[in-house]
């Protein structure tokens, strides 16, 4: 899920340009610095996916937590949380892919909103 949220994640082992034989982890001066800066980063995602989340239906959320283990919880298997909720795994993969629609849209929404700001 983490990759799908930061796309443009980059290495620090990477050089900053083609021509450069420097590389990104270079530039950072206090690894310390660097380990909070992390720990807020993961903190602002962390409350923006909670946002997003909090505008699916329960049951949608629910299964969007459980199938990526969030909340502290293991990853689920579609069978796992179909058996929880008695339903289907076909509806179960059905309500997974919409919410996973709408979390899109969504954090869409609240990137357009953040960069117009």
């Amino acid at each position: 899920m983490w990759r799908q949220l930061l796309p443009y994640a980059t290495s620090f082992d990477e050089f900053i340009s083609p021509n450069e034989d420097t590389r990104l982890e270079a530039l950072i001066s206090d690894p310390d610095s660097f380990r909070q800066e992390r720990e807020i980063l993961r903190r602002e995602v962390d409350r923006i996916l909670e946002t997003a989340l909090h505008q699916l239906p329960p049951r949608e959320r629910y299964i969007i937590e459980r199938r990526f283990g969030m909340k502290g919880g293991s990853e689920l298997t579609l069978e796992a949380v179909s058996r929880i909720l008695k339903l289907s795994k076909e509806r179960v993969r059905q309500l997974e892919r919409e919410a996973l629609l709408k979390l899109r849209l969504s954090l869409n929404d609240m990137r357009g909103q953040l960069m117009g700001a």
